[in-house]
């Protein structure tokens, strides 16, 4: 997105994204409201399967009236071919005449019988790779970053949030904690975090804080009092506060969710516990001063949202002091790595 807009600076650049009536997903507005990245966001509903026809006919008014002539295609690498020549005549239909990113959609590689999916160019990764197909200039891996543009009233305010709640010399050992996720098969079980941050706390002295949205705050209660110690700002903090207050944390230790990515924007070291339902590597935590902990299992690849006939193999098998040693080897400064095992 900064790409984009850099590229067309002088433009007037809206962002047209999804939105959910369901609990526990992020508005884009609170992630980046405008003024930030674009001029100003447009949403549309859209549910699991996708944008329905009647929520498109009424889309297709506002655009028209918006007199949008480009489009920058970012929709994710896993559109089918089908489904990226229906929206682009979507947006002509809209008055849209020029288009960028919308070639270069690179297919999966192909399954190997017995082999464990390979590593996948990170989405972030793929969707600069289109861009530069469109001729818009793309920075070098080395200086490719997330950047939320975190203001600094936002980064004063996390840390005065923070130091109201603990001791000052308490502020220089913050780890952040991830214990949720919006999807089921992301989620490590509770009871591992709960023995997994009480063997920081007790070897490493670190001080946790647990992260999330509302729908995590009962669970982050009950971490803190197994814990002994720590603060639970799950609910507490709006998305950017969140990001600003990982920002004062050493180490975030979480699932494949959001929060995980947050914590990259804020350069903060993560160290990811990661399931196999998706390709290794599409959705890992962007850059290079992370850790990720997956297992290569038989099914994995799967999308499930709930795995309920192999029981979270793939997470449950990604023991305790695994993670502690990744998280360990991150605290004390020791190179990032993935740690991976073949198929079982």
């Amino acid at each position: 997105m900064w790409v984009v807009r850099n590229y067309f600076s002088k433009a007037h650049l809206t962002l047209l994204t999804d939105s959910h009536g369901s609990k526990g997903y992020v508005s884009m507005r609170d992630l980046l409201p405008e003024g930030v990245i674009f001029d100003e966001v447009i949403s549309y509903e859209a549910g699991a399967a996708g944008m329905s026809s009647w929520n498109m006919l009424k889309l297709l008014p506002r655009l028209r009236e918006g007199r949008f002539d480009t489009l920058v295609y970012l929709a994710p690498r896993r559109r089918t071919g089908w489904q990226v020549r229906r929206d682009l005549a979507f947006f002509r239909l809209a008055g849209t005449t020029r288009f960028f990113a919308h070639r270069g959609f690179a297919p999966f590689p192909p399954r190997m019988p017995g082999k464990p999916l390979p590593f996948v160019e990170h989405e972030a990764d793929h969707l600069l790779s289109r861009l530069a197909l469109s001729g818009i200039p793309v920075p070098p891996l080395e200086e490719r970053r997330i950047d939320l543009r975190l203001s600094g009233e936002e980064l004063a305010a996390a840390r005065g949030w923070l130091q109201a709640q603990i001791r000052a010399d308490q502020l220089g050992t913050l780890i952040g904690v991830g214990p949720g996720a919006r999807i089921p098969a992301n989620v490590w079980p509770e009871d591992r975090y709960m023995e997994l941050v009480r063997a920081l706390i007790n070897e490493l002295g670190v001080y946790p804080v647990v992260f999330g949205g509302p729908e995590l705050s009962a669970l982050g209660d009950r971490l803190v009092a197994a814990w002994g110690c720590g603060l639970n700002a799950a609910g507490r903090l709006s998305v950017r506060q969140a990001a600003a207050a990982l920002s004062h944390c050493r180490l975030f230790v979480g699932n494949d969710t959001g929060t995980t990515h947050l914590a990259t924007a804020a350069n903060t070291p993560c160290v990811g516990i990661y399931g196999a339902r998706n390709w290794p590597g599409e959705w890992y935590p962007y850059g290079v001063a992370h850790r990720v902990l997956h297992r290569s299992v038989a099914c994995e690849g799967c999308r499930l949202v709930e795995c309920v006939e192999y029981d979270m193999a793939c997470l449950k098998q990604i023991t305790v002091s695994e993670v502690f040693e990744a998280c360990r080897a991150a605290l004390s400064g020791g190179p990032a790595s993935v740690a991976q095992t073949p198929n079982v």
